[in-house]
């Protein structure tokens, strides 16, 4: 069994303490390496082919032949790949901002599950918990290569059943928040939450800045105007002390917590933090600790200039939660009145995700995305590691570059994908899905809109990175690719959109 050990998703004290210092906006603290083009990693060749049904064992080797597969894994060193599940799509919306102003998003800020995640997919949702599907296509300028998604989807929220919510909100009050229209763009996003709650949730607010400050004592969010003042009065001041809030914030969170009740923290930032004498080590063991309770952070991202990404997606890690950033009204609306309001039930918790792919059909293969979030392939079982959080009504999206050996089409599965996750008991559940290459689309124009729309997407990311596809996808071909989609997925805004930001960003 493989094992790989990369950035973990769990944030240490230390790099806590590093980032809560004053990161900058754009540093180099996350995804990526400091803003410079993909590094393949390492370099592999394979044996020579073997027959599609009965291939010859491929050893070690076999690492000689003329084809060499940059950045793709040797599946006969390491077969598995496993990773935390994750929701977030922070990533995406600050693209699509840094775009619409004429300016480019760090690569460190690149994160391909993160763009992938934000657009809708065609899985069938399951009863209840969590279920996998695979399906792929021949990539058309590889040809013995296949883009394969992995979709793992929860079972639709129904908000009738679900418990009445207490949400501890978070807000940065510091100086930088007065900037770019920042904390007009929060106040909007609040007011969009409150109005799509129920009369019997309930709502506290801590605004921080050098001191964090109550600004609203728990309150039924049916006192509309009690909550609409809090809202009305945050403003920016002094400088900023994120931990000193996060503190505050989980305070009120506990003292809210009630039995048959859901209780979330949700930081409002742009991320930019000075915590001046505090040390991170306590705020963030008060957050592994309360997600233990089953009280999750929410990070919500604001502002294109001086944001600091790292801080506020790893929070969201380390809180178990999901990490959105909201640059216009509608993302608000969005991410505030179906998004959260929809999704506040978890479906799965600790849930991961592990790949196999059949040495003696796969030459290499390469996970595209999920950087941070890789996990041990020994620990996929081991329950006391912790993975992510999925909530009701999401999917999450993975895809994988898989070199093919043979060039026959088998009915033996080349790749199986299981997702572990504990249901609402503790108890583990195991899905499995598999895919045989006789099952995937010869032409990427029969493929399902869908898949072609997540290639289209890991297409861009590869392009902003300089990734290993740059070689053979140039710009105009990525535009060509992005320009189909509004036909196949015809009323649906965000893929006309991602079509029209393609076109930008390549120009």
């Amino acid at each position: 069994m493989g094992t790989r050990h990369r950035t973990p998703a769990v944030l240490t004290a230390a790099a806590l303490a590093v980032t809560l210092a004053g990161c900058a906006a754009g540093s180099d603290g996350g995804n990526g390496s400091s803003g410079q083009a993909y590094d393949g990693g390492r370099t592999y060749a394979p044996g020579p082919n073997g027959a599609a049904e009965e291939p010859a064992d491929p050893s070690p080797g076999e690492q000689e032949g003329d084809l060499r597969y940059q950045g793709l894994t040797d599946p006969t060193r390491d077969p598995l790949s496993t990773f935390a599940l994750d929701i977030d799509t922070g990533s995406y919306t600050r693209f699509r901002d840094a775009t619409r102003n004429g300016t480019r998003l760090p690569s460190s800020e690149v994160r391909t599950e993160e763009f992938v995640n934000y657009f809708r997919q065609d899985y069938t949702p399951p009863r209840d918990g969590l279920a996998v599907s695979i399906d792929a296509a021949t990539l058309p300028f590889q040809r013995d290569h296949r883009i394969v998604r992995v979709g793992v989807s929860s079972a639709v929220p129904d908000s009738r059943e679900r418990p009445d919510a207490d949400l501890a909100l978070v807000v940065d009050c510091s100086g930088s928040m007065g900037e770019y229209g920042k904390m007009e763009t929060t106040k909007a996003a609040l007011r969009t939450l409150v109005a799509n709650l129920r009369p019997t949730d309930r709502v506290a607010m801590v605004c921080y800045s050098t001191e964090a400050e109550i600004a609203l004592r728990p309150t039924p969010a049916g006192d509309r105007e009690s909550v609409e003042d809090a809202i009305d009065g945050l403003g920016p001041r002094g400088s900023t002390n994120a931990a000193a809030g996060l503190e505050a914030g989980y305070d009120l969170a506990t003292d809210m917590r009630r039995e048959g009740r859901m209780t979330r923290v949700v930081l409002v930032s742009d991320g930019v933090a000075n915590v001046g004498e505090r040390t991170p080590g306590g705020i963030l063991e008060r957050i592994g600790a309360e997600t233990r309770h089953g009280v999750n952070l929410v990070s919500v991202g604001v502002g294109i200039a001086t944001y600091n990404d790292t801080l506020l997606e790893q929070l969201a890690d380390q809180g178990d939660g999901w990490h959105v950033y909201v640059d216009t009204a509608a993302e608000a609306e969005r991410v505030f009145a179906t998004g959260l309001t929809g999704s506040l039930v978890v479906a799965a918790t600790d849930a991961k995700a592990q790949v196999e792919f059949d040495p003696r059909q796969v030459a290499g293969y390469r996970l595209i995305g999920y950087e941070n979030r890789a996990v041990a392939d020994e620990d996929f079982r081991d329950d006391a590691v912790d993975g992510g959080e999925v909530f009701a009504g999401h999917t999450t999206t993975a895809l994988y570059d898989v070199a093919l050996r043979g060039s026959q089409r088998s009915s033996r599965p080349f790749v199986t994908a299981t997702v572990r996750y504990q249901d609402e008991r503790g108890v583990p559940v195991e899905r499995t899905g598999d895919l045989a290459d006789a099952e995937c689309a010869d032409d990427l124009v029969d493929a399902p809109p869908r898949l072609q729309q997540d290639l289209v997407v890991a297409l861009l990311t590869d392009h902003l990175v300089g990734g290993p596809w740059s070689e053979y996808v140039g710009p105009q071909d990525l535009r060509d690719y992005a320009a189909v989609l509004p036909g196949l997925l015809d009323g649906d805004a965000d893929v006309a959109e991602l079509a029209d930001l393609v076109d930008e960003a390549v120009a």
